[in-house]
């Protein structure tokens, strides 16, 4: 309320003022025009001091308008200083200095020059320090992407080693056995090689069962691996101050749902593994022979014995 009051006595008393100039309807001399601006500086001045900057501003141009003095332009500046418009006070503050450096508000202006362009030194710095985390946050993102996509091939490459392994050990095994076999028939006087499943009665069993615990074992490693980095993912995300990183959860998802099902099935695997071994061992042991054979229905599957029980 006393902000408009107070503009709308300036105007008023501007009114008045200007009035008398324009009713003689006679050049202005230079002496009326020095004391209508002086109004218009006073005016001005009081506008500023109530907060009206704007106000203030229209004021200092009209009195500009009459004499031009660069005072009138630092009185500008200094308006759109305190309104916030440092970028246009700066110009002004600027202009100020060019048209009276040696002026008596030469080192006020100075010293608001240097005031407005340390804070935009700041607000740049702080910019740029702020791109330059945004930055190395995505860098360390892309890194650990990266591990991770490094870690599933060297897994993936080491399973593929063993399962090579693991056949050529197979095929080596064939091909003796054949060696022996081809040997065997081709000796003088010699007998016809007896059927290995004769020999040892149940060895197939025992060694499905192996195959099938030493599969458990890999899923029960690399279950407990993944069980590892899922912890590891979770432990980071729930320390203090940690940000919220969809790629993480998203990862520890996945590798908590590998965990489950690489440690349910290895456990399944042993477990099924033990039972075909044990089976193979006793039907080993028996007098009789002991039949197994899986058993299909609408209500599950499973495995039915047949035969002597030692």
């Amino acid at each position: 309320m006393n902000r408009v009051f107070l503009h709308l006595v300036l105007l008023g008393s501007i009114a008045v003022l200007s009035t008398p100039i324009r009713a003689t309807a006679q050049p202005a001399t230079p002496i009326a025009k020095t004391q209508v601006a002086r109004q218009y500086t006073e005016a001005g001045l009081a506008a500023q001091k109530s907060g009206d900057y704007d106000t203030a501003i229209t004021f200092y141009q009209k009195a500009y308008q009459l004499v031009p003095h660069p005072t009138l332009i630092f009185d500008i500046a200094q308006a759109h200083r305190l309104a916030g418009r440092v970028e246009q006070a700066l110009g002004l503050y600027r202009r100020y200095l060019s048209d009276e450096p040696g002026g008596p508000h030469a080192q006020e202006a100075r010293d608001r020059i240097a005031e407005i362009e340390t804070a935009r030194a700041e607000e740049a710095r702080k910019l740029q320090d702020a791109r330059r985390t945004e930055q190395e946050r995505k860098a360390a993102e892309a890194r650990r992407a990266e591990d991770e996509r490094r870690a599933a091939e060297a897994r993936r490459a080491e399973e593929t080693r063993r399962a090579e392994e693991t056949r050529r050990a197979e095929e080596t095994r064939r091909a003796e056995e054949a060696r022996r076999a081809a040997e065997a028939g081709a000796a003088p006087g010699a007998t016809p090689p007896r059927d290995a499943s004769a020999e040892a009665p149940g060895r197939p069993l025992r060694i499905a069962g192996i195959a099938a615990g030493a599969g458990g074992a890999a899923g029960l490693l690399i279950g407990a691996g993944f069980g590892l980095h899922a912890r590891s993912l979770s432990n980071e995300l729930s320390m203090p101050g940690a940000m919220y990183d969809s790629a993480k959860v998203r990862a520890g998802e996945r590798a908590n749902t590998i965990a489950i099902v690489g440690l349910t099935g290895g456990a399944a695997m042993i477990a099924g593994g033990a039972a075909l071994y044990w089976f193979g061992f006793t039907q080993g042991r028996s007098t009789e022979k002991l039949t197994v054979a899986p058993v299909v229905s609408g209500d599950g599957v499973g495995i039915a014995l047949s035969g002597a029980w030692p």
